[in-house]
């Protein structure tokens, strides 16, 4: 889900880059105000971790997060399934 929210910012920046559109606010501003409210604690942490914040790093952080959730999903799926199983011998 996060990746397809940063493909689409990343388009709309694109576009108007393009259009030759000048932003005058920051783009990594505007990245983590444009994150669902399930991402609050990610901007929050962010915010305090650095003095500065560069869009790549938010970027980066957003996938390790997405990995994460992945990683932590699989490995609950797996001990259901296992659990399901000992549960039928």
């Amino acid at each position: 889900m996060i990746l397809q929210h940063l493909n689409a910012f990343n388009q709309i920046l694109s576009d108007m880059l393009a259009l030759e559109v000048k932003l005058e606010e920051d783009k990594t501003l505007l990245l983590l105000s444009s994150l669902l409210k399930s991402y609050d604690h990610l901007e929050t942490t962010s915010m305090y971790e650095k003095e500065t914040l560069e869009l790549k790093d938010i970027r980066h952080m957003l996938h390790n997060n997405e990995l994460m959730k992945k990683i932590y999903f699989t490995e609950e799926t797996s001990g259901l399934i296992v659990k399901k199983q000992k549960g039928r011998s």
